[in-house]
């Protein structure tokens, strides 16, 4: 009996363990990098046109990116923002190569041309400071977005300087 009681207790306290880690992901686990032609132009646009906190940033010299792989051994710079200023709130990373403007390749084509990702999409509570951002900097919104998307809900589609969509997804007072 006092076995079974021990064995009892013991899978009641690995149920409840396993209970309070349902996943391996850790808050804020997806952070994605985007590669901007202009560095400033792209902080511009994520910051301050779609409300970004600007939290640290970092350079990856030559050798280390070498070891790395992710450049063919070219040094970069990377800038982290933010969605919230929460700790580990989701993050989007601007990397940035000291390139001649020659032998930057923009991409500008559909979402269909290029593998790999191609848009982002922001869920806020709402559009309306991004809406007035976007007619102050002269930012047109792509097709006739926004557009309700269901009660409460609207999807602007946008495209950062390089040409990534991005989707933000909100409520909008100024809606239909």
């Amino acid at each position: 009996m006092r076995h079974r009681v021990l064995l009892l207790l013991a899978l009641f306290g690995f149920a409840l363990v396993s209970k309070g880690q349902e996943s391996n992901f850790k808050p804020g686990a997806l952070t994605v990098a985007v590669v901007a032609s202009d560095e400033q132009q792209s902080l511009h646009f994520y910051k301050d046109i779609l409300g970004l906190h600007e939290v640290g940033s970092f350079t990856v010299d030559a050798p280390f990116a070498t070891r790395l792989g992710l450049s063919q051994g070219l040094p970069f710079k990377v800038t982290r923002l933010a969605f919230d200023t929460i700790p580990g709130s989701s993050q989007l990373k601007i990397a940035s190569f000291d390139l001649p403007k020659a032998e930057i390749d923009s991409v500008k084509a559909g979402i269909q041309q290029q593998l790999g990702l191609q848009y982002l999409t922001l869920q806020v509570y709402t559009l309306d400071g991004i809406m007035e951002a976007i007619k102050k900097e002269g930012v047109q919104p792509e097709a006739d977005t926004p557009i309700k998307l269901g009660e409460h809900n609207y999807l602007l589609l946008l495209r950062d300087p390089d040409g990534v969509f991005i989707e933000v997804i909100g409520d909008y007072s100024n809606g239909n």
